[in-house]
């Protein structure tokens, strides 16, 4: 189908979708999340402009600058941080104009897949307890809690699926999603809400959106 964006017309046969902080609206449980661990450290709770700067994949690299990794169990960081996030998710849903921009991608018989630096398992689960996860043709989630790249999990589906990489569009949060999209050589949009500062996705090149409603008109 001819896609029209606020920024050019392309013809999409596929669509690749970040989950965490695109589709999801989940920026405030990890921020609470990162904050409870914080305080039973007695360490001071950080703002959401300094999670948003040092956000990064893969995901230890925030942890370094977040906490003391010399002197902490990183794979039991990952486990407390889960635990707390899982809790609150409960006050998160979808991100304004998710449902909307996946009616419209599918009114137009794009195809559509998620590929997340999430456990495929939790991915799973909260693909189907927010009603979504029959939209798509693959939940692509990973294989642990790591939140390392994501690139080589795109490119099998893709080439599964036979697709022309210049009608695919990368849609995401994190400059990582632009770094994805470069490697498959699909085009890419940045939404700003999400969990990466607008200042570090605008270095990336890519079209920039406020909202996922952004998506939704077509021709």
């Amino acid at each position: 189908m001819l896609w029209q964006t606020p920024f050019e017309s392309m013809q999409l046969t596929h669509v690749l979708w970040d989950w965490n902080g695109t589709l999801l609206d989940d920026v405030a449980a990890s921020l609470a999340s990162v904050n409870d661990m914080l305080a039973r450290r007695g360490m001071p709770p950080i703002g959401l402009p300094r999670y948003k700067a040092c956000i990064c994949v893969p995901i230890r690299g925030f942890y370094a600058q977040v906490f003391d990794l010399e002197h902490e169990d990183y794979d039991a960081i990952l486990a407390e941080y889960n635990a707390g996030y899982l809790l609150h998710l409960r006050d998160c849903g979808l991100a304004a104009g998710a449902l909307e921009a996946l009616d419209a991608f599918a009114a137009g018989g794009v195809r559509q897949a998620i590929v997340s630096s999430s456990h495929r398992d939790q991915l799973l689960e909260n693909a189907a307890r927010y009603g979504v996860a029959d939209r798509f043709d693959a939940l692509l989630g990973a294989a642990d809690y790591q939140a390392d790249s994501k690139i080589e999990r795109a490119a099998a589906y893709l080439a599964a699926a036979g697709a022309d990489p210049a009608q695919v569009l990368v849609i995401g949060d994190l400059a990582h999603d632009a770094e994805m999209a470069r490697s498959l050589g699909a085009r890419c949009v940045l939404l700003t809400a999400g969990h990466e500062q607008p200042e570090r996705l605008r270095a990336a090149g890519v079209p920039l959106i406020d909202s996922l409603f952004a998506l939704v008109s077509h021709e």
